[in-house]
């Protein structure tokens, strides 16, 4: 789980003096946390800050450590050499080790206790200031920092994790203090986790595919690990998966998480967590596309304590063209990405419920669903995929059983029907199939959704936009918000100057919510397609 301070950032224009920017952002944390702590004696949470619940959270306090570490010991901070400042860091370090468990661990009280995984998110913020004093040669900071950063790191060096990208970022605190502290069991601990091999797939995703949340932090982890536990060759686990992301950054500069397997899937996230990887590698590798989204990222991104340690960080950027014109296929997560210009399409076979999304400038069609009104199995998934030429066919094959008695009899009793009802004989079989093909045309894409086998089954495809434009060329469909059919051959989404048009209109039955087990509507204006099977239907998607 990532270190979240509810600070806030000051705004930026993109452009200024780097170390300026960092600096600003610096003061602007500092006086905000200065002014959460907590400072009564009596309280039992002296030196932390609370969430918005009134939670404290031992992350917090370790980004605290960070924050207020890289303010008192860069000589151009308006906190340089604050002794009130120090005080502060005395406060929550006094508190952070007060909440370590005996095993060295803090409990996130938001979900998990006595936590070596949040643990080694926090140590990972507070190793910093470690390393900033011990390279400034403040030998006060580093040894009021000392004693409880290397109780925590005691038990990252036996605990255990939760999650795949637990493991590295556990190693990369390990690395990190053991750059300021060696010791011979935290590198053992490393190399243990090492050997287990980096969960990287061909399509550059490690395995949560987390593009909004935790690639981000994997990335940050591995560089720390290639470069303080001397193995160069994880940088290439990081190179593929920054690649990845070039082709997965929409015009509008959002970043694909339909197919994240973490909290971030289907949110509205923009690849601004990626500055530090992005930067770094750009430099190290020469990539001079990494270069023009980390100064893009930069003035939003870069943290007083980063340019500390990262000096270089500070001067320009070798900067190059993004690809803004390509076809790519994510093989092994089934996905195909499509930019030209100023639009885009992602279409998913890989299982999901969610077909397709569109982007044309800031218009948006968030996915496109379809379902049949088949024995509640119909939200359609995609089970099986072909690629002929450029098109792609994705469908999947339902069947809808009735089920005879046991011969000879058998007694059921209250607690047996589920588990032998796949046993019973099977009568009246009804097959059901349905799936769709997407392909790029002339002006934008066709998506064919077909559904057929078992007659006259009601099908309604769903077009969800974006809430914030303007739907026309649509009637409402009778008590459903925002939902609406195509009136005549087309309609348009229009978001500013950015068109997107749908065409032809079908309309044969007005069943667009409440089939059974079909998905919650999404938020903004949906247009519905309705038919029965056997149905046959090419959804023209155009851009203007």
């Amino acid at each position: 789980m990532a270190v979240a301070l509810a600070v806030p950032a000051p705004g930026q224009d993109g452009g200024g003096d780097p170390l300026e920017i960092a600096l600003g952002h610096s003061n602007a944390a500092v006086e905000s946390l200065l002014k959460q702590q907590i400072l009564d004696p009596a309280s039992r949470w002296r030196g932390a800050v609370l969430n918005g619940y009134g939670i404290p959270l031992p992350s917090s306090m370790c980004g605290m450590l960070e924050h207020y570490g890289a303010a008192l010991m860069h000589s151009k901070s308006k906190h340089y050499g604050s002794s009130e400042l120090f005080e502060r860091m005395k406060l929550t370090a006094a508190q952070l080790m007060k909440n370590l468990s005996a095993e060295g661990n803090f409990s996130n009280l938001e979900t998990n206790f006595n936590s070596p995984a949040d643990t080694a998110f926090g140590v990972r913020a507070a190793a910093v200031a470690l390393l900033i004093a011990k390279q400034r040669g403040n030998r006060e900071v580093f040894e009021l920092l000392r004693p409880v950063i290397e109780r925590m790191a005691g038990g990252l060096a036996v605990g255990g994790i939760h999650t795949p990208n637990h493991r590295w970022i556990l190693s990369a605190a390990l690395a990190q203090v053991n750059e300021c502290i060696p010791k011979e069991s935290y590198a053992r601990r490393i190399d243990q986790w090492l050997a287990e091999g980096i969960d990287i797939d061909e399509d550059g995703q490690y395995t949560e595919r987390s593009t909004g949340g935790y690639n981000p932090l994997v990335n940050n982890a591995l560089i720390a690990i290639a470069e303080k536990h001397k193995r160069p060759e994880l940088f290439d686990a990081v190179a593929a998966n920054l690649e990845a992301l070039l082709y997965l950054i929409q015009p509008n500069g959002e970043v694909v998480t339909d197919f994240s397997r973490r909290q971030d899937q289907f949110t509205i996230v923009k690849p601004t967590a990626n500055y530090f990887a992005l930067h770094y590698m750009a430099l190290r590798r020469g990539n001079r596309a990494w270069g023009k989204l980390a100064e893009a990222f930069r003035p939003e991104a870069l943290t007083l304590s980063t340019a500390m340690v990262n000096p270089e960080f500070l001067k320009p950027i070798a900067t190059g063209p993004l690809p803004e014109n390509y076809r790519r296929d994510f093989r092994h997560n089934r996905l195909t990405r499509i930019r030209r210009g100023d639009q885009a399409a992602t279409f998913f076979y890989n299982g999901s419920t969610r077909v397709m999304n569109l982007v044309k400038g800031e218009a948006v069609v968030t996915t496109v669903r379809f379902i049949s009104a088949f024995f509640g199995k119909g939200q359609f998934r995609s089970e099986k995929y072909r690629k002929e030429g450029a098109r792609i066919d994705a469908w999947q094959n339902l069947e809808g059983p009735y089920y005879q008695p046991f011969t000879p009899a058998r007694k059921i009793d209250s607690e047996m029907w589920d588990s032998t009802q796949k046993q019973r004989p099977r009568s009246e079989l009804c097959r059901f199939e349905q799936g769709v093909s997407f392909e790029e045309a002339e002006g934008g894409y066709n998506l064919k959704v077909r559904a057929g086998g078992t007659e006259d089954v009601p099908v309604t495809i769903e077009i969800a936009f974006r809430p914030g434009g303007e739907l026309t060329g649509v009637k409402p469909v009778a008590n459903a918000p925002e939902s609406y059919l195509i009136d005549g051959q087309e309609a348009r989404y229009r978001v500013g100057r950015d068109v997107i048009k749908v065409s032809p209109g079908r309309s044969e039955h007005w069943w667009t919510r409440e089939m059974r087990y079909i998905e919650p509507k999404l938020p903004g204006p949906t247009l519905y397609l309705t038919g029965f099977a056997p149905l046959e239907h090419t959804v023209k998607f155009r851009f203007e």
